[in-house]
């Protein structure tokens, strides 16, 4: 089991404000990094499969979550959360 944590207040409150219909896919993401971070989503930079990772959720996948896994500590850090505009 790995641990998520969030990195500063403004990640904090980036989660705080997402729009109500994408919180529970955040949750559900948020669960699944905690179980196996390295089967969600992809690398952020393609030659570098071990280093910052991207993954997606809410409608149309427009939510994107942003992370590094620090496997030693076993923590999954988020370091950005965003929502794309329609």
């Amino acid at each position: 089991m790995y641990r998520v944590e969030t990195v500063g207040e403004d990640i904090d409150a980036a989660i705080d404000a997402l729009p109500r219909d994408f919180v529970p896919a955040f949750d559900d993401l948020r669960s699944s990094l905690q179980e196996a971070p390295w089967d969600i989503g992809r690398p952020y930079v393609a030659s570098n499969p071990r280093g910052s990772r991207t993954a997606t959720f809410g409608p149309e996948g427009r939510g994107l979550v942003l992370y590094v896994v620090q496997e030693r500590e076993r923590v999954v850090a988020l370091w950005q959360v965003t929502v794309a505009p329609i």
